[in-house]
């Protein structure tokens, strides 16, 4: 099993995906999970691996998310006695399954290197390739007329502004860096992008001109107000090499205190009402579980324990405990608000 995941693990990493691995470092038996067992926890919720089954697995599905969105590991222990001690890195849960076992669960987030979209070719751009690429960043370069000579650093060229062909812009940070060649109609076509993060290099007089065209071209105030720039950090900043470095500071920043996980909702982008996407992890996520009224986890809607029928609606349950519980007050768990 082990090889599996370790093969499951590269393909994700090659993907730039973002999960989470748990390992059972602890038990007292009789508990399905072992010292040892293993399993990733994808950003949409499937477990692939073993770490015990019923109420254990909703439970470290529901924190693995909380761990990859946190980027910050945790320890779950779940047990009979249960508890309700809880700090930044620990979480005790009542063992609710009528095997009443033991286990405790070490959650540790794996989180791709973030992309680096750099627009433009100026100094400053090609400065902020170099110093992105050694902090293992993916460096992305869009700009007509550029070739590996400009950028020998970077993981892609493109001769063009156009995100066309970039399906998943989460994780990815933008910085316009055209300085004074086709800066409105860059920097426009970067925040029409669900990218959270766009940075756009000028002065902060250039910076307001820019934010007054983008509000008279379509761009939504709101948008706007997203816009980074002047960007980077004010570490009074002269050279070239230095503007790129405070501008990968502010993105690192940024990236280290867990924001570049999600798009922003395409609604926000344009005046122009726009279709909410349906795609999301979180979507996906919502679709293929259902929250345990009983014990309050996540339950595959695939393989649950149990599923009851109650006044029309399908209820879903992880272990005989918490269907033993519902059974003798229905009315208890489903008017919770």
């Amino acid at each position: 099993m082990f090889n599996e995941l370790a093969i499951i693990i590269e393909e994700h990493l090659a993907k730039g995906s973002n999960f989470a691995i748990a390992q059972v470092i602890d038990r007292i038996a009789p508990s399905s999970g072992k010292v040892g067992d293993k399993a990733i926890i994808l950003e949409n919720g499937e477990l692939i691996g073993w770490i015990g089954g019923g109420c254990v697995r909703g439970i470290i599905i529901k924190e693995a998310i909380d761990v990859i969105k946190s980027k910050r590991y945790k320890r779950v222990r779940i047990s009979p006695e249960g508890g309700t001690r809880e700090t930044e890195h620990f979480k005790e849960y009542v063992m609710s399954c009528q095997s009443r076992g033991t286990v405790e669960v070490l959650i540790e987030p794996v989180v791709a290197q973030p992309e680096l979209i750099i627009i433009g070719k100026s100094n400053i751009a090609r400065k902020l390739a170099v110093v992105a690429s050694a902090a293992d960043f993916r460096v992305k370069v869009m700009a007509a007329d550029c070739d590996t000579f400009m950028f020998p650093t970077a993981n892609e060229i493109i001769n063009e502004v156009n995100f066309e062909s970039i399906k998943q812009l989460s994780n990815v940070y933008v910085i316009v860096a055209t300085q004074g060649e086709d800066d409105e109609l860059s920097a426009k076509k970067a925040l029409e992008t669900n990218s959270r993060y766009v940075g756009f290099v000028a002065s902060a007089k250039k910076a307001d001109d820019i934010k007054m065209y983008l509000s008279k071209n379509g761009i939504s105030e709101e948008r706007v107000a997203q816009l980074h720039s002047p960007v980077g950090l004010d570490i009074n900043a002269k050279l070239a090499s230095e503007v790129a470095i405070s501008i990968l500071a502010q993105i690192i920043d940024d990236f280290r205190s867990g924001n570049a996980s999600e798009g922003f909702d395409k609604t926000v982008i344009t005046k122009e009402e726009t279709a909410p996407s349906s795609n999301s992890e979180a979507d996906k996520f919502s679709e293929d579980y259902y929250i345990n009224p009983v014990c309050g986890v996540p339950i595959s809607k695939k393989n649950p324990k149990y599923i009851v029928d109650y006044k029309g609606e399908k209820v879903y349950f992880c272990c005989d405990g918490c269907k033993v519980s519902f059974d003798k007050n229905p009315e208890k768990y489903m008017l919770k608000e």
